[in-house]
């Protein structure tokens, strides 16, 4: 008999039962051990999912938190509700809603009125669309009717789209907008598979999805969320590590061997946690990181470099100088229209490189946005500003070889300010730099200068004027005023010059001197354009027959916007394009882009004329002039005013009106005010004049009055006092028949068209 089958029988031996006890202590011990594995599993799973739940929560308002800081850097809350009350949403929409899409990626850009009317729209970067916004719109709709007045941030997800949406009222209030108030600035990143990654990229999550309907199971982990659409919730639902449930199904075939195993499966754990924690923590510090970073540059932006500014002022010690300075590329918009935005990037990222270096381990430099840095920097001596601001210059002076092939020449506007001499905080030091680098930019390009207390008041003036000459074009205080051009010969008039003068209604008529420039730095200048164009155009029926001179900005050739501003102007009014001469400076023509080129030529093929205005100038020579397709050449009229008395003058004169004749080009002299002037342009076979001889700028009613008579002594109703004086009949008249132009001078400005 076998020992095995002998044992059973043999139930009350001490033997049996502590073998007995043995196999229930054994049982028990590995039923105890399972129970603990699968609670232990099963507690880590849960664990799992609470880390992977606020992680992906950090991760989703991480990503909140940029869209909100991008709002803020791109919204100049001033500058906005000023395109907005203007209705100018052409700039609008390229610092707004080009910056946010194009910059950081997000593809819906509006701002709406307090009841959701959308006013802007941006949407993939083309402006005025609004196919996206019928399913943003509820969301907007409930919040503004909450009566929300900070900042908004969430999910909105409906059946077919989803997206996170970030929405800030405007704290100031805009006059003469007839909306409701306050308006709201709204960016929406979509919820795509890639936006999906991206937030469940920090805990290491797979096949995140949106779940407009909650609700569904399986083997994924899901959070759930405020749908912003309709006050529901939303579900963020991802395929979970289980980390407790992995480590079961690879313990249960090894449940004979499980407490030789338990150690090592419990420092596996335990490592596992660990890693994961410490992975967790890396992304949550990772995206801190990238929060305060500006995407292409590396430096930090503008929230982060407040911080350290606000740190560096409580860290200043008694004697020692702040300074803040703001820097800003020279056209910079030219060379990313020019080269693409690719060589664009390259160039900020070699400055912020190159700024960093120059200002050393002390100095602090941040990207604001676009092409606009700012840098503090400790000073000990009062000569360690200027050193630190040529030690940039020269950094700045070696050419950027592209990753593209080819380089490119980095210039910079400085604009400097120090604490405490200048300013007593954070915001007034910064604000002081920027006035001191508006004062550098208005000066030229490559410049440097330090706050002055002038340059404040010069910028107060400044925007004085932008303003009101925004409002002047919307009131119609612009007016047009006409100079006769006239035939040297007979004397006989053969076009006019339209001049722009501004009705102030306290400052009473101002001529061009006192607003061109700020037209020009403040982007009126298109606008400005356009009106006196289109005013001409409109006015030029009173004056038949005869050609009608407008002056344009180089701001608009060089940008290549004159030929559809004109092709506009004419297709509203019917003008004849025949009669229309555009003027455009000598300077201007010289620095014209391929683009502006390509639209005179355009103009010319239109059979528009096109008129080199106050040549000499300048440093074109005809020679450079055949390049561009010129029909006129305008004499400026320093060189008539010395014409007679000065040999240079009179030879300068003579020499230009010969070599024109030669080339085909027509010859006018402009400032023309004595007879002995218009006898020389005579005898050196100028073609055109014009000037106070033959009348000042007038009226158009006066303007169309001289016309017309013109027209009956061609019909042969001349005036019998003028047969009588044996002087030629001058079909203009004299200059004191005219009533002057208020005060004007003979040196009385042009406005340009």
């Amino acid at each position: 008999m076998k020992e095995g089958t002998a044992i059973p029988r043999r139930q009350g031996s001490p033997g049996y039962r502590s073998l007995l006890a043995g196999l229930v202590a054994l049982a028990l011990l590995v039923a105890g051990l399972v129970t603990v594995f699968v609670l232990a599993g099963l507690r880590q799973d849960d664990k799992a999912r609470t880390r992977e739940r606020a992680a992906l929560l950090a991760s989703l308002h991480a990503r909140e938190t940029v869209m909100e800081q991008a709002l803020v850097a791109t919204t100049d809350e001033q500058e906005t509700l000023h395109h907005l009350a203007l209705g100018d949403m052409t700039p609008l929409h390229r610092r707004f809603g080009m910056k946010l899409n194009s910059g950081f990626g997000f593809e819906f850009v509006y701002i709406t009125d307090a009841r959701g009317r959308v006013i802007y729209s941006s949407e993939r970067g083309e402006q005025n669309e609004l196919r996206a916004f019928g399913w943003i719109r509820p969301a907007v709709v409930r919040a503004l009717a909450d009566g929300q007045k900070a900042a908004l941030s969430g999910v909105v997800a409906t059946e077919d789209a989803a997206g996170l949406l970030v929405a800030r009222p405007f704290d100031v209030k805009v006059e003469g907008l007839d909306v409701a108030q306050p308006l709201v600035a709204i960016t929406v990143d979509v919820i795509d598979p890639e936006f999906l990654r991206m937030v469940g990229a920090p805990a290491s999550l797979e096949e995140v999805e949106l779940i407009h309907q909650p609700g569904r199971g399986g083997l994924h982990t899901g959070v759930f969320i405020p749908n912003l659409y309709d006050g529901s919730e939303a579900e963020l639902v991802w395929r979970g590590a289980h980390p407790g449930s992995k480590m079961l199904w690879g313990l249960l075939p090894a449940a004979a061997v499980l407490t030789s195993l338990l150690a090592v499966l419990f420092l596996v754990l335990m490592v596992r946690a660990r890693r994961m924690a410490a992975d967790l923590v890396t992304s949550e510090a990772r995206a801190r990181e990238l929060a305060a970073r500006d995407y292409l540059t590396g430096l930090l932006n503008r929230g982060a470099f407040i911080e350290a500014l606000d740190a560096a002022i409580a860290r200043r010690r008694n004697g020692e100088t702040l300074a803040l300075l703001f820097v800003d590329l020279d056209d910079f918009k030219e060379i990313n229209d020019s080269a693409g935005h690719a060589a664009g990037d390259d160039l900020l990222r070699a400055f912020a490189r190159r700024t960093e270096e120059a200002l050393g381990e002390g100095g602090v430099v941040a990207r604001f946005g676009g092409d606009e840095f700012v840098a503090v920097v400790h000073c000990r001596e009062d000569g360690d500003l200027d050193r630190m601001v040529q030690r940039l210059f020269k950094a700045l002076a070696p050419p950027v070889l592209l990753e593209r092939g080819g380089e490119m020449c980095l210039s910079a506007c400085v604009g400097a300010a120090r604490l405490p001499q200048d300013a007593a905080n954070g915001a007034d030091l910064l604000r002081l730099a920027d006035v001191a680098l508006y004062q550098a930019k208005a000066d030229g390009t490559g410049l440097y200068r330090l706050f002055e207390p002038g340059f404040d008041a010069a910028r107060i003036e400044h925007r004085r004027i932008e303003l009101e000459l925004a409002a002047a074009l919307d009131k119609g205080e612009i007016t047009l005023v006409y100079q006769p051009q006239v035939d040297v010969e007979s004397e006989r008039i053969i076009g006019f010059e339209a001049l722009a003068r501004w009705d102030h209604p306290t400052q009473g008529r101002l001529l061009p001197g006192a607003f061109l420039a700020v037209a020009e730095t403040s982007r009126l200048m298109g606008r400005f354009d356009a009106y006196v164009l289109r005013a001409a155009l409109l006015d030029a029926r009173a004056l038949p027959e005869v050609t009608l001179s407008v002056n344009m900005s180089a701001l608009n050739l060089r940008q290549g916007a004159i030929a559809g501003m004109v092709v506009a102007a004419l297709a509203e009014t019917g003008f004849d394009p025949a009669r229309l001469e555009i003027e455009i400076t000598e300077s201007a023509i010289l620095d014209a882009s391929s683009e502006g080129q390509e639209a005179l030529q355009k103009l010319r093929d239109m059979g528009v004329r096109l008129a080199l205005d106050d040549f000499g100038t300048g440093h074109a020579s005809l020679v450079h002039v055949r390049r561009f397709p010129i029909t006129k050449i305008k004499i400026d009229k320093s060189f008539i005013l010395n014409m007679g008395t000065d040999r240079d003058a009179s030879a300068i004169v003579e020499y230009v009106i010969r070599l024109g004749r030669s080339l085909g080009i027509t010859l006018t002299a402009e400032g023309v005010e004595t007879r002995e002037q218009l006898r020389f342009l005579r005898a050196f076979g100028a073609q055109q004049a014009q000037g106070y001889l033959f009348a000042p700028p007038l009226p158009l009613v006066a303007a169309a009055a001289m016309l017309e008579r013109q027209h009956v002594a061609d019909a042969g109703v001349a005036s019998d006092d003028a047969a009588a004086s044996g002087e030629p009949a001058s079909s203009v008249g004299r200059v004191g028949e005219h009533a002057p132009e208020g005060s004007v001078a003979s040196t009385t400005r042009r406005a340009p068209g």
